[in-house]
């Protein structure tokens, strides 16, 4: 349990001015509370007595008013507190999301399980961080000072609703046991109800072809059968617990009023003692019940937390060590070295704000140099870690700067994997990848992505505009810049949409042909610059004439580039300097 409340500490981080004074106000707001049970007793045994009453009520109401103003100051406090946190946790996650190694695993999460995790889990663990944990230092604060005044007025009674304590104890240690496993595995569930929709909607097209919507529905309609009764599962326990701890509180609760009523009719207290005593019972007990609550969400938080985890120790690209023969640092071990530096930590999250606005700039200077760069792979072996084959097996060639090669070959034979490793998306099992320029002089590591541009195969356009995604290369083009990448993409057609480049495209570009996504995909490759362009596959989905007038632009327009282009067809081949053969 330290390790999952040492992060949710490190959590309050962005919130803590907010949390503060929510806990002190929530205090004053106890300090009222207590007040009114005091108020309340000297209004019933002396101030109705005396001709004071209009004071004593006038108390009465402003310390009621005072408590009700101070709830809303607090809501209001705590609906600010949660939308920041959940941003801040959800910008983090995102960000080392966009900085992971890609192939680096056994098992990558489905971008629909991560979409859960990034919504629902980040909502769970950020109301503990902005309610939960609040609420809890306040309610101890409102048992002891209960407790307190409860012992100033009868101490055997006060002593002997502390006897729940252990059974309290007992009870939320198994039930945190139970709860913790229950909710992991409804987490799992609603992830894979998230992923079945998901690929549903991106592939709807293909599910209707095969007239396979009711097998899809059925699959569905299982998961939530399952979905239910895990759910129903874990209500049953809870509403069993919470029904046997409840019954226990509420007899303590008859056993002080008949213990008053008793008090009252011997009278050993008074009217006003025994109004005191209801109210200090109900304070007492109320605290210890709102705890109870508590716990259930505690322990669903970190079932969300494990999830979250998965992400946060992920391997991730770092600045210097993108030469793909260099092993980075795990997740893990950089976790540990967080805590042993929060500073460092600090020192990290603003690296990657600037290296995130740094980017761009890079892509650009890069785009604007004369001079060619190559890029060589020495003694590269390759297998993907969740298949044993190897793909590449003691791999060397030198594309030289300024050179322009067709990778050919038979489907299955590494050409893809070859782009992969030479653009830095996989890592070699061995061997190394280096870039260099015509005076033979070795890129840097951490600049080498920033020289190149590599377009994949298939439709990778964003939703939005064209010019949005156009954007995302180069955040400084503007529309002329954009128009002549359009040009050299062959994807001149934008021109004669009604809202040209600020025409709405649609998630995966739906609004527009495989064809005019893939040149629209290209036109952005092109717009992001670099010396070495990496091409796969990009004109799979264009008709021979198209083709021709694409690789006449772009190969006119990258005289001095490094062009590796991905292909089967001979055609496009024929208009490179060299053929590499995959076999």
């Amino acid at each position: 349990m330290k390790e999952y409340t040492a992060w949710f500490i490190r959590q309050l981080h962005v919130i803590r001015v907010n949390v503060a004074v929510r806990i002190v106000a929530g205090i004053v707001q106890v300090a009222l509370g207590l007040l009114l049970v005091w108020l309340c007793r000297r209004f019933i045994d002396y101030a109705v007595w005396q001709d004071n009453v209009v004071e004593e009520v006038s108390l009465l109401v402003g310390a009621l008013l005072a408590s009700v103003g101070i709830r809303q100051a607090v809501f209001y406090l705590q609906s600010s507190a949660e939308i920041v946190q959940q941003n801040a946790i959800r910008q983090r996650l995102f960000d080392h999301l966009l900085s992971r190694r890609l192939y680096a695993t056994t098992e990558r999460l489905h971008s629909g399980d991560i979409s859960q995790r990034l919504e629902r889990d980040i909502s769970t663990v950020s109301a503990i961080t902005t309610d939960v944990l609040p609420r809890m230092v306040v309610t101890g604060v409102q048992l002891l000072g209960a407790f307190m005044l409860m012992l100033s007025m009868d101490a055997w009674l006060a002593w002997s609703l502390l006897l729940l304590t252990p059974f309290v104890a007992l009870s939320a240690k198994y039930l945190a046991h139970r709860l913790r496993h229950m909710t992991l595995a409804i987490r799992k569930e609603e992830s894979s109800i998230q992923m079945l929709i998901q690929e549903s909607m991106e592939n709807e097209t293909a599910i209707k072809s095969v007239q396979g919507e009711g097998v899809v529905s059925r699959r569905i309609h299982d998961l939530h059968i399952e979905l239910h009764h895990l759910v129903m599962r874990r209500t049953r326990f809870t509403v069993i617990t919470r029904f046997l701890l409840a019954s226990t509180f509420g007899l303590g609760y008859l056993g002080a009023f008949v213990y008053g009523g008793l008090q009252l009719k011997d009278g050993l207290i008074t009217f006003g003692v025994m109004t005191a005593f209801l109210q200090l019972v109900s304070q007492i007990q109320s605290p210890v019940v709102s705890l109870l609550n508590m716990i259930p969400q505690i322990i669903h938080a970190t079932a969300s937390i494990d999830r979250i985890k998965e992400i946060e120790n992920m391997e991730v690209e770092e600045a210097g060590m993108k030469a793909y023969g260099q092993k980075p640092q795990s997740a893990k071990a950089e976790a540990a070295s967080q805590q042993a530096s929060k500073a460092e930590a600090a020192s990290e999250q603003s690296a990657k704000a600037e290296a995130a606005s740094e980017q761009s700039t890079k892509a650009e200077a890069a785009s604007e140099q004369a001079s060619s760069i190559g890029i060589r792979l020495d003694h590269v072996s390759y297998h993907y870690p969740d298949y044993p084959k190897i793909i590449l097996q003691d791999f060397s060639h030198d594309f030289r700067p300024g050179t322009s090669t067709a990778i050919v070959g038979e489907t299955g034979r590494g050409k893809t994997t070859l782009l992969r490793l030479l653009s830095g998306m996989a890592m070699p099992t061995s061997g190394s990848v280096s870039m260099y320029d015509t005076s033979n002089h070795i890129i840097p590591h951490a600049d080498m992505r920033s020289h190149m541009t590599y377009i994949p195969q298939g439709n990778t356009m964003l939703s939005g505009t064209i010019r949005s995604n156009m954007l995302l290369a180069r955040p400084s083009a503007d529309e002329a810049d954009i128009k002549r990448a359009l040009h050299i993409a062959a994807a001149d057609f934008v021109l004669d949409l009604p809202n040209g480049i600020d025409t709405e495209i649609g998630e995966h570009a739906v609004k527009l042909s495989e064809g005019q996504a893939q040149r629209l995909a290209i036109a952005r490759g092109v717009l992001h610059g670099g010396s070495i362009l990496l091409l796969d596959e990009i004109s799979s989905s264009l008709d021979p004439a198209t083709e021709k007038t694409l690789l006449t632009r772009l190969f006119e327009a990258s005289p001095d580039k490094t062009i590796i282009l991905v292909t089967h067809r001979m055609e496009a081949a024929d208009q490179c300097d060299e053929r590499l053969d995959m076999g």
